[in-house]
C-alpha cells in the first residue's frame, strides 16, 4: 500500500477489509510498480560492436571539400575589430580584388 507523502499514513481504500498485512511503500515506489516508465535509451559512447545490426543508414559523405561562402566570409571579416590592422586589411583587399577567390 502506498504511503501518503504528507501525513506518512498508509493508504487503503475505504470500506475494504485487508486479508493480508499492509506493507507501507513510499509513493514513488508505488507509482513505479503501478505505472512503470518506458525504457529510455541511453546514449552509448564508443563504437558499435561487430555483431550489432544498425537500424539507421550511415551518414553520406560529401562529394567535394567544404568551401565557405565568399559573401558570408567577407561580411564576417568586415565586422571584426581586427580588420583595421594592416595584415587583415590586405586580406580583405585581396578578397575584394579576386586574388583569394579560388578559395571560395
Amino acid at each position: 500500500m502506498p504511503v501518503q507523502p504528507q501525513t506518512g499514513q498508509t493508504w487503503s481504500p475505504a470500506g475494504t477489509t485487508a486479508s493480508a498485512y499492509l506493507v507501507p511503500l513510499p509513493l514513488g515506489v508505488w507509482l513505479w510498480l503501478v505505472c512503470p516508465q518506458p525504457y529510455l535509451p541511453v546514449t552509448a559512447s564508443g563504437r558499435i560492436p561487430q555483431d550489432v545490426l544498425r537500424d539507421d543508414p550511415l551518414p553520406l559523405l560529401p562529394n567535394q571539400p567544404f568551401r565557405a561562402d565568399q559573401g558570408t566570409f567577407q561580411h564576417t571579416l568586415v565586422r571584426l575589430p581586427a580588420v583595421r590592422s594592416p595584415w587583415m586589411r590586405s586580406v580583405l583587399e585581396n578578397l575584394r580584388q579576386g586574388t583569394l577567390a579560388d578559395l571560395f
